[in-house]
């Protein structure tokens, strides 16, 4: 499989996900809307970690011409050690039927008025972004990420990073054993 031209099954039809996948593999995927099993705001790493592995598996089974099933999964985590912050964090999960990996994006810290907002009022973070840039389906595009750095990141280029992670053991040679 290492030689060949792999196809990857994305589970969700999101438009920054997708380019995400695009530019991090150089194809394109097949977009398909799956469950994450888990909230539409994931409050911590396990939870979101947990989202992405159920879209990839769900993915995979679902695309038969696919080599490769990807989940990936926006969630937020508090750093209770260090911070005593919220951080937007993105994962890859990457899994192919017998092996699973795992990639990382960007942890960004989120504004304490945001986060106050999600765990009173139990709304997601995306419906935040879209009230303070005016707009609707900033997820789509460039998300939090890019509203907060006035456009220096934004969403598809953290997940296009944590896609990386997560599929390069399926590409390169140094990960047979």
């Amino acid at each position: 499989m290492k030689n060949a031209p792999l196809r990857y099954a994305l589970g969700t039809q999101n438009e920054a996900k997708r380019l995400a996948v695009q530019k991090a593999t150089g194809a394109d995927p097949i977009c398909l809307s799956v469950p994450s099993g888990v909230s539409a705001q994931p409050m911590s790493e396990k939870e979101t970690i947990a989202g992405a592995i159920n879209r990839a598996k769900a993915a995979l089974a679902s695309a038969c011409e696919a080599h490769i099933g990807l989940g990936l999964e926006g969630g937020l985590m508090y750093d209770q050690e260090f911070t005593q912050q919220w951080y937007l964090i993105s994962v890859c999960a990457a899994w192919n039927g017998s092996e699973l990996y795992l990639g990382k994006g960007l942890a960004f810290p989120i504004p304490k008025q945001a986060a106050e907002r999600i765990l009173a009022e139990g709304i997601e973070l995306n419906v935040i972004i879209d009230e303070w840039g005016q707009t609707t389906g900033s997820n789509h595009r460039g998300g939090a990420y890019a509203l907060l750095t006035g456009g220096r990141v934004n969403r598809a280029d953290v997940f296009c990073e944590a896609v990386i992670a997560a599929t390069t053991p399926f590409l390169s040679r140094l990960y047979t054993n």
